[in-house]
């Protein structure tokens, strides 16, 4: 059983509509602010509501004018599935801000927050001391039914099949994966995604722990999958839960020493209706468990380390996480205007939310999109 597991899609903003000028007393730090938490590896998990906390920590780092590990190749930044090595600066990344180019023993940085996966060897060579490594998940019977819509794995049925099933549910296309489930996973590996082949493999099952760096190879192997979330226990400082990301976030600002302010957020990224194509039914929830049955089981120990940490927070929890919900709703009243859907392929249909008129910086910089924060972060380190 997942304890205290909900399983929304969104983001719930509750509470009243007030808004105060002064800082609250949990906006404050929790003890000197030089004591902050500065540097953050975030890695990105797909399809678990990783925008909107990337967007959080690409805002506190540019307020900041911190360093991002870039990949100087590409516009967003994402690295995905390239190996990363201790080389990886000199050969992948943009320079550091105020790092002379070609200078690489200085190409040291405070921040990770695009699509890669979890090489802590790796990284805790080019990051700066004292990094926090972090990360999200997400409960995998709905995270895998957004990566199946999103990625467009129905593309690995035959064709005659996919005809059939053009206009089909959700529910539909998931009966027909499970039919043939292995047949399709090994199809993928012979398709194309974003120009690289069998991209998608990695996305079919399991994504969550192999985004965190445990190869496909070893996931029959129990003893290998159990020491390995061990260790990731051992190694990440916190790990936020999708369906529990008010609670996450507030006890990540009180382990950071950070202000209520940094983690205002306004969702990124979410799935229009029309393209959640439909309701999944019980039966078809209890394959994908099954499917993906290591995402589960990695789901449910940092759920529960959530619950621990949770508690030992202190008597004030409740009473913070209200006054959080009231500045998240009032954050979504002050700082957005209507709505826009970006559409990309057939079934990539996102809301996102258009900054208010007359939105100060702060606004702008929380609710517009996460293209345009990202080109200012990559504008600075390019220029600076």
């Amino acid at each position: 059983m997942l304890e205290k597991t909900r399983l929304n899609e969104t983001f719930n903003f509750v509470g009243s509509q007030t808004h105060s000028g002064e800082l609250a007393q949990s906006d404050r730090c929790e003890g000197e602010c030089l004591d902050s938490v500065n540097s953050i590896a975030f890695i990105k998990t797909h399809k678990t509501g990783s925008t909107t906390i990337g967007h959080i920590m690409n805002r506190f780092g540019f307020q900041r004018n911190l360093s991002f590990v870039l990949n100087k190749k590409s516009s967003n930044g994402h690295l995905v599935y390239t190996k990363i090595t201790k080389d990886s600066p000199k050969n992948l990344f943009l320079k550091p801000l105020d790092v002379k180019k070609g200078d690489y023993e200085r190409y040291k940085y405070d921040m990770i927050t695009v699509h890669v996966r979890y090489f802590r060897k790796a990284m805790d060579t080019f990051m700066k001391p004292g990094t926090r490594y972090i990360t999200i998940l997400r409960y995998p019977g709905t995270q895998f039914e957004s990566a199946f819509v999103h990625f467009q794995m129905d593309d690995a049925f035959p064709i005659l099949v996919k005809n059939r099933l053009k206009s089909a549910s959700i529910n539909d296309r998931l009966k027909e994966w499970f039919k043939h489930p292995k047949q399709y996973l090994e199809k993928l590996k012979q398709l194309k995604w974003e120009g690289q082949v069998g991209l998608r493999y990695y996305y079919a099952q399991n994504n969550q722990l192999f985004d965190l760096g445990l190869d496909v190879r070893y996931h029959n192997n129990e003893t290998m999958v159990r020491d390995y979330i061990a260790k990731l226990d051992e190694e990440l400082d916190m790990v936020l839960i999708t369906e529990y990301i008010e609670e996450s976030l507030l006890v990540m600002k009180k382990q950071f020493s950070w202000q209520l302010e940094d983690i205002l957020f306004v969702p990124k990224n979410q799935r229009t209706e029309q393209a959640k194509l439909g309701e999944i039914s019980q039966s078809l929830r209890h394959k994908i468990d099954n499917w993906n049955r290591l995402d589960v089981r990695l789901y449910q120990h940092f759920n529960e380390s959530l619950w621990r940490k949770v508690k030992e927070y202190g008597p004030n929890f409740d009473q913070d996480l209200a006054n959080y919900r009231d500045r998240l709703a009032d954050t979504f009243d002050r700082c957005t205007e209507g709505t826009y859907v970006f559409r990309q392929g057939r079934y990539f249909q996102n809301i996102n939310y258009k900054p208010a008129k007359d939105s100060d910086q702060l606004c702008m910089l929380i609710a517009e999109h996460k293209r345009s924060l990202m080109k200012r972060v990559r504008t600075k380190q390019v220029n600076g």
